[in-house]
């Protein structure tokens, strides 16, 4: 296929922040008196809202979680963000070095996703090509309306973009807008079973080294 853009999903594949919210998610939990470790947080809740993760804990354990506690913990991971958020490893190099139009389309909000870019050096390779579910009425993955949108604005055909996503979630919407899917096992997050959730999501490949990228083209 003649590739014309390139879109990343940005939390786990091209910033290091789902393993930051796996630690938040442990700690403000504990805190509680709930425990559940960044590990089976990933197992459990990748992709999931914080709101319905804190609802399933807080009944799973008949414990009542004060009503701003995703706001204190949304609080706790931009403090975060501030001091440890870092690039995946490779994310530049490989930025630097791939030729096609690249895109970001995630499910953050608009506010968060330029946030986590400018912290970590990666917002000047994918401006203005930067959109969020909420610019497309905060349909979330798998629905494919993110990635529908992104293509148009990059005035490319849909058959002609390669997604490269970490959840399987993020496959099934990059399959569904009609696009060839890379699913990446990279981020710090990464949990046993990740890649086969991946590839039984659909991925044509599953990868996890960034700098492997460009020769899966």
């Amino acid at each position: 296929m003649a590739i014309a853009a390139l879109i990343f999903d940005l939390d786990g594949v091209l910033v290091d922040s789902e393993v930051l919210i796996g630690h938040a998610v442990s700690a403000a939990l504990g805190e509680h008196g709930i425990a559940l470790s960044p590990g089976d947080y990933h197992t459990r809740f990748h992709y999931v809202r914080l709101e319905k993760m804190a609802a399933a804990m807080a009944a799973e354990h008949t414990v009542a979680l004060p009503d701003d506690f995703v706001p204190q913990l949304r609080q706790r991971l931009n403090t975060m963000y501030a001091t440890e958020l870092r690039a995946v490893s490779g994310a530049e190099s490989m930025l630097r070095a791939v030729s096609h139009p690249v895109a970001v389309a995630s499910g953050s909000v608009p506010e968060g996703i330029d946030l986590k870019l400018k912290q970590t050096g990666l917002y000047e390779f994918f401006a203005p090509h930067i959109y969020s579910v909420f610019d497309v009425g905060a349909r979330r993955k798998p629905a494919p309306d993110v990635f529908l949108h992104t293509a148009k604005q990059m005035n490319v055909a849909s058959a002609d973009c390669v997604v490269v996503e970490d959840a399987a979630a993020g496959v099934a919407a990059g399959i569904a807008a009609g696009m060839r899917v890379l699913g990446f096992t990279g981020g710090g997050h990464a949990y046993p079973g990740l890649a086969e959730k991946l590839h039984d999501a659909g991925a044509d490949v599953v990868f996890d080294k960034m700098d492997d990228l460009i020769a899966l083209l």
